[in-house]
């Protein structure tokens, strides 16, 4: 058993954040399942929203968010936000992160940073760093975590169950008044399981884009901190809201990879193969439409004609101004044979983003005592049914911050019994057919079947198959000694099937969720969540 005050599953943003402020306070464990850079936020292109122009103002980014977000956000989420988001990148900058500024003096203030315009914004007001600002600020927290004496990583670890009175009391069924003492966590070198005791627990696992054949994420983004919540007893909200981004460079064979909208931000123009525009005919905004926008419209066109991918146009910009504002895309086009500075680049949708996860409060709290969640694992109501471009970093380090300074983060538990793993039965390799097959089968399904235009068929249909995939997963999880494939498989199929089953109960289109028998939106029923 390791024992310490405090202990975090993940290493991004929010990871990071809550270890940094909360090693204030104990002792910090930070587990995470590669290296600390295999992240969402390492990936992140674009930056962080947040009002630092004389000409902007907080009423209009809380407007411009609630709107992106289909009128379903909560305003008094938002705002706090919102009005923290000045003072914590102000925070980011005395970590070290070195964001873009006007000139190249050593002028850290916040008066001085160059700020981008993206879709859904009424105004520019990203702060960015290049085109790799989730890199950047990857480099601030990862140097200030390695060098902190009461911040212990573990790489290669991973979280299999949280601790609770599932796991203390043996008795049937539902256990109310659920608490959580730390995890049970395997070395992934290893497949050894030990007890990790805290005081407080923070879910910082990101999102499950994986769960999608086609999706931006790195491999580690299965759902782990959703699922294990939800198998805990928390409730999960809005999970029908899976956001697409509408330009993923797209090229048979090769991986895919986020084109930030911060490219058209600067100008650029989507293009169908015969090298039509179509933008102006779906919203006046054209090519800065909000994202849930862009991508049905992409999806229509690229369905009405048969196509695979469409173009995404930044030659008209001066070359020399594209490679220095955007030296990441740049790379990676280059090693896939295209210079976007002369050429247009192949684009598609792919799974980006869910604006839903464990139903959380603006301070990280979740249903269960100790248990708390940031980033985009948690839904804490800021981006309703559809997330305004750049509020993710903003969301996941606001809430972050706050839930390590909340006074509840102080206080001390007491411990049960807590029992050593059990683990059934040894590994069937004859039967491991049952978890690579079904992994394949599940990122089809929902590619095919839940992605960004539904039909009500085809979500049944989806039901129907993976609730049966679930149950072979399951059943071999239980008879099988587990390993890292096997948690995360589990946990791939826990997240799908709340998806469809949230997305079968939204009769309505919104945001996000875009279903075909229910092309409207229907505020007189469904201006609520969607709690599972």
């Amino acid at each position: 058993m390791k024992k310490f005050d405090y202990l975090v599953i993940g290493s991004g943003i929010a990871g990071l954040v809550y270890a940094l402020e909360s090693a204030k306070f104990g002792t910090v464990a930070v587990i995470t399942k590669k290296s600390l850079r295999d992240c969402n936020t390492d990936y992140a292109q674009g930056g962080i929203a947040a009002v630092l122009d004389e000409h902007d103002s907080y009423e209009e980014h809380i407007q411009d968010t609630y709107i992106a977000g289909g009128e379903l956000g909560k305003k008094e989420v938002i705002e706090t936000i919102v009005k923290m988001g000045p003072q914590l990148i102000q925070y980011l900058i005395d970590l070290g992160t070195e964001f873009t500024t006007e000139n190249e003096k050593q002028d850290k203030s916040l008066e001085n940073l160059s700020l981008a315009r993206e879709g859904g914004h009424s105004h520019s007001r990203i702060a960015f760093g290049a085109d790799s600002t989730g890199h950047l600020i990857m480099d601030a927290l990862v140097q200030n975590c390695q060098n902190h004496p009461n911040i212990s990583i573990f790489e290669s670890h991973m979280a299999v169950d949280l601790i609770t009175q599932h796991h203390v009391i043996q008795t049937k069924g539902f256990v109310p008044g659920i608490a959580c003492w730390g995890a049970y966590v395997m070395d992934i070198n290893t497949n050894e399981i030990e007890i990790y005791r805290s005081h407080k627990t923070m879910l910082a696992t990101g999102g499950a884009s994986q769960v999608y054949a086609l999706n931006t994420n790195p491999d580690v983004t299965t759902g782990d901190g959703m699922a294990m919540a939800r198998l805990a007893g928390a409730r999960l909200v809005n999970m029908e809201f899976v956001q697409f981004h509408p330009t993923a460079f797209y090229q048979l064979g090769t991986k895919t990879f986020l084109v930030s909208e911060a490219l058209r931000g600067e100008g650029a123009i989507l293009r169908l193969q015969d090298g039509s525009t179509f933008m102006e005919k779906y919203h006046p905004l054209g090519n800065l439409a909000p994202r849930d926008i862009v991508s049905r419209a992409i999806d229509a066109e690229l369905k009405k004609r048969g196509d695979k991918f469409l173009y995404l146009d930044a030659t008209h910009i001066e070359s020399e101004y594209l490679k220095r504002r955007f030296p990441y895309i740049d790379k990676k086009c280059r090693k896939s044979g295209v210079d976007f500075t002369k050429e247009p680049i192949p684009i598609a949708p792919a799974a980006h983003y869910f604006c839903g996860g464990v139903l959380s409060t603006i301070d990280g709290q979740t249903d269960i005592q100790n248990l708390l969640a940031a980033g985009e694992v948690g839904c804490t109501g800021l981006h309703g049914a559809n997330r305004l471009a750049s509020n993710s970093l903003l969301e996941a380090l606001v809430v972050a911050y706050r839930a390590a300074h909340h006074p509840s983060n102080l206080e001390k538990t007491e411990f049960p019994d807590i029992p050593e793993w059990q683990d059934f039965g040894t590994f069937n390799e004859n039967e491991w057919v049952i978890i690579s097959h079904n992994r394949e089968i599940l990122g089809t399904i929902m590619q095919g079947y839940v992605g960004i235009r539904r039909t009500r068929r085809l979500l049944k249909y989806a039901l129907s198959h993976v609730e049966n995939i679930y149950n072979e997963i399951n059943n071999f999880y239980t008879h099988n000694s587990v390993s890292k494939e096997v948690i995360e498989t589990r946990n791939l199929a826990v997240i799908a099937l709340m998806i469809i089953r949230s997305a079968i109960s939204r009769k309505e289109s919104r945001g996000a969720h875009f279903v075909v028998d229910y092309p409207e939106k229907d505020d007189l029923h469904f201006n609520k969540d969607t709690i599972i």
